[in-house]
Order: structure tokens, then sequence, then C-alpha cells
């Protein structure tokens, strides 16, 4: 290979798993960085058995406590980077993802030229069936908040952790300011779409085994609207600031509004938000379809 391509994985008390997974994405990947955090149970013997037998190729980087996926991804990035990588992908090390898939992403970054390639699981509707109720539901909620957030209005599945971008996203986009936790992956699409990156999701296979999921569900729940209220201003000011955008200045507008007319409660005032709540989604239609236009 000639496009100097690194997969991350972070991994978790993934000894069951984190074996197959690295030998998969090898066949796919130049080189390998795993980010052990601070596992419990024997993958750290599984790491240093497959770091004795890939040598450089695997770089494993080991958290004295546990960080979090997102302090992990950070970490990885930072050694990607580091070590001059041109093509990354994010593969958890639980393998409900596939490696196999990986040619698929590698082949809408190269012939399409696009910059970002999210996996969704449901473009496939063979592996759809498999998904928990309470999985589909969750990501019904948190797709259509993601949509409005983020200002890109095509990606159905942004929760999905299996990921494939071009390093240059880094030469504006601000890894240590990415979210530390389970909403990494949220925080970096943000980063994407407000920067105007193009962006693509291919279909991918996925298996759901019974082992418990290492993120608290209700805690994470309780955490989705604040966290996507903080991106949704980060959005904003991103687009402000580089875009100089008309549609983050209503934004910015529309709040202290709102706060005098608590106190005012002028009709004239709630008709007026209620009217630049329009402006502000009609204008991130348009530029998201100009964007769409202009990657075509």
């Amino acid at each position: 290979m000639n496009q100097n391509i690194t997969s991350i994985i972070p991994c978790f008390n993934e000894e069951n798993t984190i074996k197959q997974v690295v030998e998969g994405v090898f066949k796919y990947s130049d080189t390998v960085i795993v980010i052990n955090d601070n596992s419990s149970d024997k993958s750290a013997v599984i790491l240093k058995e497959l770091n004795d037998f890939f040598k450089d190729k695997l770089i494993v980087l080991t958290n004295d406590k546990n960080m979090g996926i997102g302090s992990s991804m950070k970490r990885g990035l930072l050694k990607a980077q580091e070590i001059e990588s041109k093509i990354i992908i994010k593969i958890d090390g639980d393998a409900q993802h596939i490696p196999e898939d990986i040619p698929n992403f590698l082949a809408i970054l190269n012939k399409e030229n696009i910059d970002f390639v999210k996996g969704n699981r449901f473009l496939l509707n063979q592996y759809l069936t498999s998904m928990p109720f309470i999985k589909l539901v969750g990501n019904l909620i948190v797709t259509n908040l993601q949509k409005i957030i983020s200002g890109n209005y095509a990606i159905s599945d942004p929760n999905n952790g299996f990921l494939a971008f071009k390093s240059h996203i880094f030469e504006m986009i601000d890894i240590n300011k990415l979210k530390n936790d389970y909403f990494f992956e949220n925080s970096l699409l943000i980063n994407v779409s407000a920067h105007n990156y193009t962006i693509r999701e291919v279909g991918i296979k996925t298996i759901y085994n019974e082992e418990k999921s290492s993120i608290p569900t209700f805690r994470a729940a309780l955490k989705t609207i604040p966290t996507f209220f903080k991106l949704l201003f980060l959005k904003n000011s991103i687009r402000a600031r580089y875009n100089l955008s008309i549609n983050s200045l209503v934004f910015f507008l529309f709040w202290p509004i709102l706060l005098l007319n608590l106190f005012l409660n002028f009709q004239n005032l709630w008709i007026t938000l209620a009217l630049m709540i329009f402006i502000y989604i009609l204008i991130d239609l348009l530029n998201f379809t100009q964007t769409e236009n202009n990657a075509d």
C-alpha cells in the first residue's frame, strides 16, 4: 500500500475479540494503533503477543487509568498524526464491525474524493433486523437531533463508531477539543460538518453479541440534550468564525431576544423568535444543499 493507512482501535476489556479485530484490519492497513484503556481482563497480555508478532507495525498505547473512548481516540489520533498517516480508520475492538468492510470506505474516500466516511447500519436491511429495539429507538431520536445540530441532513447513523477519513481534516479541527467520552463521534461529526468537509455514509455489516456495552445507557441519555446543546453552539461558533455565516448570526441573535422576552412576554417578539427558528433551519438546508451540489 502507498496511502499510509492507519487503523485506530480503542480497547477496553476485549480479550475475546481484540485479536481477530487487529489481525483483520492489518489486511487493509499499513499501521494499527490500539489504545488499551486500562483493561482489567487479559487484553494487555493478548496485545503484548500481537505486538511481538507484528513488531513496529502495531503500536500499543496503554492508559494508566480508564479514560473513556473519546480520550483514547484522541490519543490515537495524535499518534497517527505523529507518524504522518494519510488515511485514518476507526474501528472498535468488540468485533461488532467487520474489517472486510474497510475497502468500501477506502473506495469512497479515493474514487469519490470524499473527506469523511461513516458506517451506516441502516443501509443493509438484512443486518438491521438484528438490532435491539432500544438501540433502534435511541438512534432515531439522536439522529434527528444530530441533523439539526450539525446541519448535515443526509447522515442517518451519527452514533456509528466505524469511520474512515483523510488526516487533512485536522488542519482545521483541533483534536484536543473533541469530546473525551462516548460523545466523541458526535463532536467529530459536528466539527467535520461545520468546516464543510465532504461526508458520505456506507452500508456496513453489524454483529450484535450478548456482551454488555461499556457505555452507561441511562447516564448517556441524561447527558444527550445538554451535550448536543453545547455542540450546537460549537457548530455555529465555527461557522461564524470561518464562514462568516448569516445563519450563525441569526442563531446568536436569537438567544438574547429569547432571554429578554422571557421577562417582557411580548407577542410580537415570540412571533419574531419563531420566524428566526424557521429562517435558521431554512438557511441550514440551503447551505447543506449547496455543499452537496459542490461535492457532486
